[in-house]
């Protein structure tokens, strides 16, 4: 069947409007193209108050009868091929096809290929307003556009259609592979303006797809990877998908001073200083990214004392029990309070315990790993024999004890010691 090119060529005006100019001034005799059709042109009408901006005009109406006889064409055929497409939607339809016509950056920009240069006819009449003596300019334009030539820029079209939906089914499947925050947010974007241009069922995949960027995107969440007493160590997560960001997220504390970042990969880390932060709850470093319309933050609380140890002897010491044979006792057992004054676990080492006068020093290795701050029992069994006599506090019961007692800190490994001088002590015979 014989295509044919629907083209606006005329212009019509009512009587009494046109009544009211006469022409003062025209470029020749009005040619007979300007009140007809003919096939193979399209006629331009432009006006102004200045003849070039009249003549302007006149290529700006060029252009767009282009641009209607190439949309009209594909939404005629478009609608005859889809069941989906009511009469109803023939409007929309034309001006979504307008849309992509006028906006495509395919392989050939037909309206840049529109110029002056390729008028093959003009005609202009000033014209002047009976009554105000207002003068305007009326341009006439005739312009070669054929059969050959709407069928170029068709094809021109469906290739970009195709390049579209291609494009369109790319993006989904990206909402499957994705790795990267970046990636989600340009799907979101890419899928926006698809989504503006489709008006079959395409349109209703990119608007899945929209909505599923923006679940996807609300859910991410930092998780602690591994976090310490002046690093915050985390990951991005999307369910259990870890995803890297390059945006740099808002860092804030209260009295901590970030030092070094690690941004952009899988464990992000974060160096800061705590020395000018009191011992108190609540210290943190929150981290905050915005991705888009949502947040995703969390706040990595942190205790200046982690890492602290420090005991204190906070009794008497007690020296007890064992196996007595007359003056001598054997595996007797000494208990000695102590505090820790942190939640940091600390571990005893050694215990030295000193009778200089008598000749007697004790040095008994220990392994007793004390937890959470507060009070604690050291009891340690003394494998020595001692002279009860000499060391009883029945016999003699103002008596002092020497020594001390050795401890490191489990999570920095610093040895330190709690000096015992000249402390009382109690004996259970």
């Amino acid at each position: 069947m014989k295509r044919t090119i629907f083209i606006l060529c005329t212009v019509i005006f009512p009587l009494s409007l046109l009544a009211q100019y006469s022409v003062a001034d025209k470029s020749g005799k009005k040619p007979e193209w300007t009140m007809s059709m003919e096939k193979g042109f399209i006629v331009g009408i432009g006006n102004g108050t200045v003849i070039e901006d009249a003549k302007e005009n006149a290529m700006a109406n060029v252009k767009a009868q282009i641009t209607t006889s190439v949309a009209d064409f594909i939404s005629s055929t478009s609608v005859s091929k889809s069941t989906e497409i009511t009469a109803g939607k023939l409007n929309e339809l034309y001006q979504s096809f307008s849309n992509v016509i006028t906006t495509q950056s395919g392989k050939r920009d037909y309206l840049q290929g529109v110029s002056a240069s390729n008028v093959v006819a003009f005609y202009w009449e000033k014209q002047v307003d009976k009554q105000s003596k207002a003068v305007k300019y009326q341009y006439f334009v005739k312009y070669p556009f054929s059969q050959f030539d709407l069928d170029d820029l068709v094809q021109d079209f469906r290739q970009k259609d195709q390049q579209l939906t291609e494009e369109m089914n790319k993006v989904l499947a990206l909402l499957d592979t994705y790795g990267t925050i970046e990636e989600l947010i340009q799907c979101q974007s890419q899928l926006s303006k698809l989504e503006q241009i489709f008006i079959d069922e395409r349109k209703s995949k990119c608007q899945v797809g929209i909505e599923r960027c923006k679940a996807l995107l609300a859910s991410a969440y930092l998780a602690d990877a591994g976090s310490e007493l002046g690093k915050v160590r985390y990951s991005i997560k999307i369910g259990d998908k870890i995803v890297r960001c390059a945006r740099v997220p808002v860092i804030n504390s209260q009295c901590a001073k970030i030092e070094d970042r690690r941004l952009g990969i899988d464990v992000c880390e974060i160096t800061y200083r705590f020395d000018e932060c009191y011992d108190e709850p609540g210290n943190n470093v929150k981290v905050t990214y915005s991705f888009g319309n949502t947040k995703a933050e969390k706040m990595f609380y942190f205790d200046v004392a982690e890492t602290k140890a420090e005991l204190l002897i906070s009794g008497n010491i007690r020296i007890m029990g064992g196996d007595v044979a007359g003056d001598k006792v054997t595996n007797a057992i000494c208990v000695i309070p102590i505090m820790s004054k942190f939640d940091s676990p600390c571990t005893v080492t050694n215990l030295k315990l000193e009778w200089k006068e008598f000749g007697i020093v004790l040095d008994i290795p220990v392994n007793d790993t004390y937890s959470n701050k507060g009070q604690h029992d050291l009891r340690v069994t003394i494998p020595n024999e001692l002279p009860i006599s000499k060391i009883s506090n029945a016999v003699k019961p103002v008596k002092q004890l020497n020594g001390s007692v050795l401890y490191n800190s489990v999570k920095t490994g610093k040895s330190s010691a709690i000096r015992i001088y000249r402390m009382d002590y109690t004996t259970g015979w």
